[in-house]
């Protein structure tokens, strides 16, 4: 890793600055662009990505990056693209995901009083327009990297849990990287690394019988699947996993939210029979949901005739990276330069595909990109940190990689 001279860092902000405007109109173009994720795909031909990706790709050439798609499925495209010398041993991926969240009614985009809005425009398509114009502001500086950088822009993000279409796919087809970033909202906090989660549905079962019906009355028949119910979160109340203290989350703990939802019955003269209650299970590094299962197993098989089953929804792994990754102290550097102060490191709540990469002996920052919000469900960025980000993540790159002058 390269410290930078402070007259190219000069210059990389200017860069960035004199393109802000061109930046800012470009961002509004990809928001203006529907990408919303529909959810649960049940085999309907269906197109999300597409338009959003070609536009990307026309940038990215003129950048002078080598790009190509990679796709399961028609309408579902994985852009992945590369700068810089091919054989070169040191490289880094800016891995972002081009679905968004469905739109909302009150969908409107525009820049108005230093906020940029737009669906998805925080999550994560304002982080795709600072990756290629941090790339913008090298090339327009006539630097060459010494390394690779690598781009993985992917389909299915926003499905709330490992998809088939997106990262997964590119990684079994054999993308890799040294070390990647996917930068998710927030610059207060360089993450390195996020918490798991585990998602269960758990089903209680009785025996329906008319309330009206003698045998009810006198406790022949009948079983009422929702006292059931009860009585497995009673059960279910003190959780007690154990769990290893991990570096990047400080006086966190794995969190058991049980239940979450909960539905049964039929009609109100009949016994219900069935009962389904849903769980969300928050996990530390370390935890798997074969561990979680074990102690619901445990617990509920220790309820005096408490007829259950447990369905799996959901498993995503927690994961860590050392804060002295090479990458992280990139970072680190080029925010204490660019904001005047050192944002913390450590782990953050919501999980992400970081993990992917990161199982795969790819160290990934899982979050640090431009801050934002919402209002009225729909999504904001605000632009003063869009350009300091984009700021970051040129120094980082022209760091990380290390660069030089064209001849």
């Amino acid at each position: 890793m390269a410290d930078l001279d402070r007259s190219l860092i000069t210059a990389i902000e200017d860069r960035v600055e004199k393109n802000f405007k061109a930046q800012a109109s470009f961002l509004l173009q990809l928001v203006k662009i529907n990408s919303a994720n529909p959810g649960i795909d049940v085999g309907r031909k269906v197109t999300v990505e597409a338009e959003l990706a070609r536009l990307l790709r026309q940038k990215l050439r003129l950048l002078g990056v080598r790009t190509r798609y990679w796709r399961l499925r028609s309408g579902r495209p994985n852009l992945v693209g590369i700068w810089g010398p091919l054989r070169a041993r040191k490289n880094l991926m800016l891995v972002g995901h081009m679905d968004t969240a469905p739109i909302p009614k009150t969908n409107r985009c525009q820049i108005r009083e230093g906020k940029i809005y737009g669906p998805g425009v925080l999550d994560m398509k304002a982080s795709l327009a600072m990756y290629l114009y941090a790339l913008k502001a090298l090339r327009d500086l006539k630097l060459e990297p010494e390394g690779k950088l690598r781009f993985a822009f992917v389909a299915d993000g926003k499905a709330g849990g490992p998809s088939k279409f997106g990262l997964a796919y590119v990684l079994s087809k054999g993308l890799r990287a040294k070390t990647a970033i996917l930068a998710k909202p927030g610059l207060d906090k360089i993450a390195i690394g996020h918490r798991g989660g585990y998602r269960f549905k758990l089903t209680t079962f009785g025996e329906a019988v008319n309330t009206g019906r003698r045998d009810w009355e006198q406790g022949r028949r009948g079983c009422n699947a929702i006292g059931e119910m009860m009585r497995a979160v009673a059960a279910l109340a003190h959780f007690d996993l154990p769990f290893k203290v991990a570096r990047a989350f400080p006086n966190r703990l794995p969190v058991f939210t049980f239940p979450v939802k909960i539905c049964g019955g039929q009609a109100e003269d009949i016994v219900p029979d069935r009962c389904e209650a849903w769980g969300d299970v928050r996990l530390m590094p370390g935890n798997t949901d074969t561990q979680v299962k074990l102690w619901i197993q445990d617990k509920l098989s220790q309820v005096d005739r408490l007829n259950w089953e447990i369905e799996d929804l959901l498993f995503v792994p927690s994961m860590e990276i050392d804060k002295n990754e090479p990458v992280v102290q990139a970072l680190a550097a080029s925010a204490k330069q660019v904001m005047g102060k050192l944002p913390k490191i450590e782990g953050c709540g919501p999980w992400n595909d970081a993990w992917m990469l990161t199982s795969r002996d790819i160290p990934c920052v899982a979050g640090f990109g431009p801050d934002g919000g919402e209002d009225d469900d729909n999504e904001w960025v605000n632009l003063d940190s869009l350009k300091k980000a984009t700021m970051i993540y040129a120094q980082t790159i022209a760091a990380y990689l290390g660069v030089t002058r064209e001849t």
